[in-house]
C-alpha cells in the first residue's frame, strides 16, 4: 500500500465553520489560492503539503453538487474501517458531537458546517 494521503485538521471547528458561513454569505470574498486559504486558516487549521491547488465550488439551490473522495484515498479507508479482516481503525469523529448538547444551536451548526466543508467521505 502506498503513503496514506493526509487530509486537513481541523483544529477549531467553530472558527472554521464561520469562516466559511462568511465565504457562502458573501460576507468575505473567498479566497483564490491555496496560500491565500492556508493564510485565513492560521491557528484554525492545518492543510497538508499533499494538497497543491485550490478549488472552490458554490451551487445554486437548483443543482445536487455529488462530491466524490479521491479513489485512493477511498480505498485506504475502506480497508482502515471497513468490515474486512484488515479492518483496525475506530472512526473518528471530531469532539464536538460528543459536546452537541452543551452547544447552542448557532455553535453546533458552525462546527457541523466545518466538519461538511473539509470532510473527504472517508
Amino acid at each position: 500500500m502506498t503513503e496514506e494521503l493526509k487530509k486537513v485538521e481541523v483544529h477549531d471547528h467553530q472558527a472554521f465553520g464561520q469562516l466559511i458561513a462568511d465565504y457562502a454569505t458573501g460576507a468575505r470574498p473567498w479566497p483564490e489560492t491555496l496560500d491565500a486559504l492556508k493564510s485565513a486558516l492560521d491557528g484554525i487549521a492545518t492543510v497538508p503539503d499533499n494538497l497543491k491547488a485550490l478549488q472552490v465550488i458554490q451551487p445554486s439551490e437548483e443543482v445536487l453538487l455529488l462530491r466524490l473522495p479521491p479513489r485512493r484515498m477511498i480505498e485506504q479507508s475502506l480497508e482502515h474501517f471497513g468490515s474486512g479482516d484488515g479492518a483496525t481503525g475506530t472512526y473518528p469523529l471530531p469532539g464536538f458531537y460528543a459536546e452537541g448538547g452543551t452547544l447552542s444551536n448557532a455553535d453546533f451548526l458552525l462546527n457541523r458546517v466545518a466538519d461538511y466543508t473539509i470532510a473527504v467521505c472517508t
